[in-house]
C-alpha cells in the first residue's frame, strides 16, 4: 500500500500543477490597467463627500485616455458606471455623492464599497462596457473616515494597481451593459470636465 501511494503521490502533484497552470493560462493577464478603492461613510449624516481624482500620463500632448469606472455597493451589486475622458497631465475630480453614486442603479445609495478603474483607449469615446485596455491612467481617492468628536477625519490614497484578467475584465462591461440596458438611465455615473488649465 506505502509503495502504491509513493507512485500516485508524484502523478497526483503534477495533475495538480497542470491545472493551476492551465487555470491561470485561461483567464490571461492583460496589464496592470485595473485600479480598485473604497469608500465610506457615503450616506452617513453630516460626512462629507470623498472625490475621486484621475490623471492621465501618456507623454503625448494630444493624446486622450478613458478611466472606465465601475462603483459596486458592498454587497458587490453594481451601482453606476461610466467612462470619463481625460487629455494628457489633464486632472478631472468626480464627487463620489453626486457623480458617482447620484443616479444608483437600485435607487439605493449605498453608504460603502469600491470603485474600479480600467484604464481604456479614447475611440473617439470612452464605452465601458467595450474597452480597449492601455495602462495610462492614475487615480486617487479622499475617504471619509468614522468620526472623531464632531468631525469625520478625511484621508486620501492612490488607487491599488492590480493586474487585469480577461475574466475581470469582461465582468465589469457585462454588469456595465446590463446596467444600462435594464436601468432605464439609472445606473449611469456622470463625467466632469477637467480641471481649468
Amino acid at each position: 500500500m506505502k509503495k502504491a501511494m509513493c507512485r500516485i503521490l508524484p502523478v497526483l502533484m503534477i495533475a495538480l500543477v497542470i491545472a493551476m497552470v492551465s487555470g491561470i493560462a485561461s483567464a490571461q493577464i492583460i496589464d496592470e490597467t485595473f485600479q480598485t478603492n473604497y469608500f465610506s461613510n457615503n450616506t452617513t449624516s453630516g460626512a462629507p463627500a470623498a472625490t475621486l481624482r484621475f490623471t492621465e500620463h501618456d507623454g503625448s500632448t494630444l493624446h486622450k485616455e478613458c478611466a472606465m469606472i465601475y462603483v459596486y455597493a458592498a454587497d458587490q451589486q453594481l451601482a453606476e458606471c461610466c467612462g470619463c475622458p481625460v487629455t494628457y497631465n489633464g486632472l478631472v475630480e468626480e464627487n463620489v455623492k453626486t457623480d458617482l453614486l447620484g443616479n444608483s442603479l437600485t435607487r439605493v445609495t449605498p453608504n460603502q464599497g469600491v470603485v474600479q478603474i480600467v484604464s481604456g483607449e479614447y475611440t473617439g469615446g470612452c464605452d465601458p462596457t467595450s474597452v480597449a485596455v492601455d495602462p495610462e491612467i492614475d487615480s486617487w481617492m479622499t475617504h471619509v473616515q468614522n468620526k472623531v468628536g464632531t468631525a469625520f477625519p478625511i484621508t486620501e490614497e492612490e488607487g491599488d494597481a492590480e493586474f487585469l484578467s480577461s475574466d475581470e475584465l469582461t465582468t465589469l462591461e457585462n454588469d456595465c451593459a446590463f446596467a444600462i440596458r435594464l436601468g432605464s438611465g439609472f445606473g449611469q455615473c456622470s463625467c466632469n470636465a477637467e480641471a481649468t488649465k
